[in-house]
């Protein structure tokens, strides 16, 4: 993904859409008679019916510029070579929490209007599944001669899943990665990136150097929710109780590599980008030789690539180790919606399984630097030939062996956002990591509760 998004307000305004999600207090909604479950859905192609009368299908999508002309042109594809579909995609606003693509679903959802199929961002989805409006895919994913589970990368369906159900195939799929400047590393003396953080916090304080303007860091954390939850887990931390109901973050073995990365910045080893730009800013900090490290996600590859240039040589590196790895998944996935036609259900099928075959799939990643996801995938020669010639890609895949869902809560969202506010006051504001993640989870505590 080449920016993920923040998920504030998400929950807020799930809430006052009407949806089912636990905890809101708000009544059922009404879906279309015609609602059917995937046991009526088939694995076969949708045939039979004339060509000059295709079913029509709506497909929702959150994200923009290129990457939106990228998925047009696919659609095309997929309608031109399926005459008896016809695909409308469009693109409705940032798809992350609390984005205008996400509000208009839950608009949809509650005028029994949906789209037949919709792109979910990765820690939206416990919530949508929640709400009882997605179709469980469990059924068609293992009888799927394409999307069978055990075909996909290990790890990539951790986001996917919602009590031990499917209700999403994978779609834009990113992870963090660290980001470093070899050029840096060799000056130097630094011969590797760093795989723990005892490591990385001794490379961040020899690469540091110069004053004022001229001031090279060694290190520059995303002041973001998303690598706050590597952090958490990395450590050897949960972030709730197994229950669900207790925030358990802010206990002494979850803050390893958050006080680390909060000493970095008080010792001067460490810029931090204040401010709705965060993200960003400390990508053009890197990009501009100005930080030697940070963590960011793959989906900002191509970016870096065309922004550095020949200016420094690159690469990325697997996150390093706390306790242990743990990385979260990131970006979206799709889902079908109830509350449209058997028939539109089933040429949503049609259309998942084409746009993840590894002819799309492939293509798909090569041209926006989001991961691939079928097994297939990393065997197809174009790919391999793109790996070849952009290695930095590469860690990506490495690093779903490591993926680890997040809490499935449907409150989960909402304690994003009081995290992503007791961030902000630590690494913009500078107050004690361990008072304020307490404080935090306290506050998470009672809207648990």
């Amino acid at each position: 993904m080449n920016n993920i998004r923040r998920a504030l307000v998400y929950f807020g305004v799930l809430c006052t859409a009407g949806t089912l999600a636990t905890g809101c207090g708000t009544t059922n909604i009404a879906t279309k008679a015609n609602t059917v479950s995937a046991a009526h859905i088939s694995d076969q192609s949708v045939m039979g019916a004339a060509s000059r009368n295709p079913i029509t299908i709506a497909f929702w999508y959150g994200v923009s510029n290129n990457l939106s002309n990228d998925i047009q042109q696919m659609v095309a594809e997929f309608n031109r070579t399926h005459p008896n579909i016809r695909v409308i995609a469009t693109y409705e606003g940032s798809y992350s929490g609390g984005g205008e693509e996400q509000q208009k679903l839950l608009a949809a959802i509650k005028a029994s209007d949906p789209p037949a199929i919709a792109q979910i961002e990765v820690h939206a989805m416990p919530v949508f599944a929640a709400s009882g409006q997605l179709v469980d895919l469990t059924s068609l994913l293992r009888t799927s001669s394409i999307d069978k589970p055990s075909n996909f990368l290990d790890g990539i369906l951790v986001s996917t899943q919602y009590q031990g159900r499917y209700y999403g195939v994978p779609f834009n799929r990113s992870v963090p990665v660290l980001y470093y400047n070899e050029t840096l590393f060799r000056q130097a003396g630094i011969t590797r990136p760093p795989t723990n953080w005892p490591q990385l916090m001794a490379d961040a304080k020899a690469l540091t150097k110069g004053a004022g303007s001229h001031k090279i860091y060694g290190f520059a954390p995303l002041v973001d929710w998303w690598p706050w939850e590597y952090a958490v887990l990395s450590s050897g931390g949960t972030i709730l109780s197994h229950n669900l109901t207790e925030a358990t973050f802010a206990k002494p073995n979850a803050l390893t590599i958050l006080n680390a990365q909060a000493q970095l910045v008080k010792e001067g080893d460490a810029k931090v980008e204040a401010g709705p730009n965060t993200w960003d800013l400390m990508t053009q900090d890197f990009m501009n030789g100005e930080v030697a490290m940070d963590i960011d996600s793959i989906g900002s590859a191509s970016k870096v690539a065309s922004g550095v240039g020949s200016k420094f040589s690159w690469n990325t590196a697997l996150l390093p180790r706390g306790k242990t790895l743990a990385v979260p998944p990131g970006g979206g996935d799709l889902a079908i919606l109830k509350g449209v036609s058997p028939a539109q259900q089933q040429a949503a099928w049609t259309f998942i399984q084409w746009w993840t075959a590894p002819a799309q799939s492939v293509k798909w990643s090569i041209e926006t630097g989001y991961l691939p996801v079928q097994k297939a995938d990393l065997a197809n020669r174009t790919y391999m030939s793109f790996i070849s010639k952009h290695p930095q890609y590469r860690t990506a895949i490495d690093e779903l062996k490591y993926e680890q869902s997040p809490p499935a809560s449907p409150a989960y969202l909402a304690v994003l956002e009081q995290v992503q506010q007791a961030l902000e006051g630590i690494f913009d504001e500078g107050k004690p990591v361990a008072p304020t993640m307490e404080q935090t989870a306290e506050q998470v505590n009672q809207n648990l509760g």
